[in-house]
């Protein structure tokens, strides 16, 4: 076959004639296709029954105490740090289904490739999808948080004095949504990433969330650790102290074995997620195509 003998054949495919935004298009379309793919948007209806289950049964002991707050005509106090620190095995469940939909999928369907192909490089791929984990965990820890802060004020007597008030609660609810979704949010996404199976994915996540309840009680247990060192250990149980402390709330165990700063537990939880998020990127990275 001479050069000339080659022929271009048009095919009829539509062409495109928009801008073209590059990178930057790019991590936006990945962004938003990951933070509707955590909740099921687009989706088949089986894929919406987690994050479903999980907003609603998150809301709804927020709602109760607020009702029987106003009920009792405010005798019986709204306690933030009870009902959001009863709540992290739900939200532990929402990270565990839904990081794997999109960081396995991408692996399992040989997506990758095609991603790579364009403006989008490995490193952008990993923090566009672990902005849309992180987005989605935010507004699913916030939402109950603010149904207490919100109904706190609503259920008071005066609620315009009360709100004057309670300026200084608003910094601790965004404060600890931001610091669960954040451990949740890099560590689920880490774990995920290491496997093209979203069955395998999901049992690493709860599995080494609850991996570290085991070892912080056997060190307490065994070792003889103090039960504010070991809880240290435990991203989970760390989260529920960091919440009672925001919220000048304390049980038995605080009084008698006073824990760390809430700093302390701040910057542990901070330096997890980095560490994660970290490790998200590394294993991108050396993902093969």
């Amino acid at each position: 076959m001479t050069p000339t003998d080659s022929t271009i054949h048009d095919l009829g495919y539509r062409r495109y004639d928009g801008e073209r935004e590059g990178a930057r298009g790019a991590f936006r379309a990945l962004y938003w296709q990951g933070f509707r793919a955590m909740f099921g948007v687009g989706r088949p209806m089986k894929t919406k029954a987690v994050p479903v289950f999980v907003s609603v049964v998150t809301m709804l002991p927020a709602l109760a105490s607020v009702a029987a707050s106003g009920a009792t005509q405010g005798q019986l106090p709204i306690t933030y740090a009870n009902v959001i620190g009863a709540q992290a095995l739900l939200f532990l469940l929402f990270s565990a289904a839904q990081a794997p939909e999109m960081l396995c999928r991408d692996q399992q369907h040989r997506v990758l490739p095609l991603l790579f192909t364009r403006d989008v490089t490995r490193t952008h791929y990993a923090l566009a999808r672990l902005l849309a984990l992180f987005t989605a965990m935010f507004l699913v820890a916030l939402a109950p948080l603010l149904i207490l802060y919100l109904g706190e004020i609503g259920v008071a007597k005066d609620p315009g004095a009360t709100f004057a008030k309670m300026g200084n609660k608003l910094g601790p609810v965004l404060l600890f949504a931001t610091l669960l979704a954040w451990v949740m949010s890099t560590v689920s996404a880490f774990l995920s990433s290491l496997t093209p199976r979203r069955a395998y994915a999901t049992a690493a996540v709860i599995g080494g969330f609850l991996g570290t309840v085991v070892i912080s009680q056997g060190l307490q247990d065994l070792a003889g650790m103090s039960e504010a060192a070991t809880k240290m250990i435990d991203p989970i149980e760390t989260l529920r102290t960091t919440a009672m402390q925001l919220f000048g709330e304390t049980k038995r165990w605080m009084e008698l074995t006073p824990p760390p700063s809430v700093w302390v537990h701040v910057a542990a939880l901070t330096a997890l997620g980095f560490a994660a998020a970290a490790g998200l990127v590394w294993r991108v990275r050396r993902v093969p195509v």
